[in-house]
C-alpha cells in the first residue's frame, strides 16, 4: 500500500485542519501532536486523532481524502491509534459497522462524561441524517 503513518509537521497539520473543516469534523482544541497522518507518495491521504480527556481517551477527527477512500487507509490509521492507546479508548461515530471489525463495540451504559458531551456536541453542531453512537475499544 506504500502508506507512511507519522505525526504531521506544521504544513501537514494545516492541511489536516483544512480537511477537518471541509469534512465537518470535530475541530475543537486541535493540537498537532494529537494526530497521526497517512501519506502516500508524500501526499496527505488521511488522518486521525487521539484526544485525552480526564475520564478516557477519544479516537476522533478521523478522515480519509475522498479520492483515497475504500483502500484500507482509515483502518490503518485506526489500528495505529489503537496501538498508542488501548485502555479506556472510546469514540463517537455514525458508521459503527466500520469500527466493529477493528475491535470497537457500541455501548449504551457506563459512557464516560466526555463521550456523552461529545454525542451532545455532535448532535447539536454536526448535523447528519444518521444517529451518533458511542463505542468502546474492547481489547481481545
Amino acid at each position: 500500500m506504500n502508506l507512511v503513518l507519522k505525526i504531521p509537521n506544521e504544513t501537514e497539520f494545516n492541511q489536516v485542519c483544512s480537511f477537518i473543516a471541509a469534512f465537518e469534523l470535530d475541530n475543537r482544541e486541535l493540537k498537532q501532536e494529537q494526530f497521526i497522518i497517512a501519506l502516500r507518495e508524500k501526499i496527505l491521504v488521511g488522518f486521525g486523532r487521539l484526544r485525552k480527556h480526564n475520564d478516557c481517551t477519544e479516537l476522533c477527527s478521523l478522515g480519509v481524502v475522498t479520492n483515497y477512500r475504500r483502500q484500507g487507509i482509515g483502518k490503518a490509521l485506526v489500528k495505529a491509534l489503537i496501538q498508542q492507546e488501548k485502555p479506556n479508548l472510546y469514540l463517537v461515530c455514525i458508521i459503527p459497522n466500520f469500527f466493529i471489525p477493528i475491535g470497537f463495540k457500541t455501548i449504551s451504559e457506563n459512557i464516560p462524561d466526555s463521550i456523552t458531551d461529545k454525542i451532545d456536541y455532535c448532535t447539536n453542531e454536526l448535523f447528519v441524517p444518521e444517529q451518533y453512537v458511542a463505542m468502546k475499544f474492547i481489547d481481545s
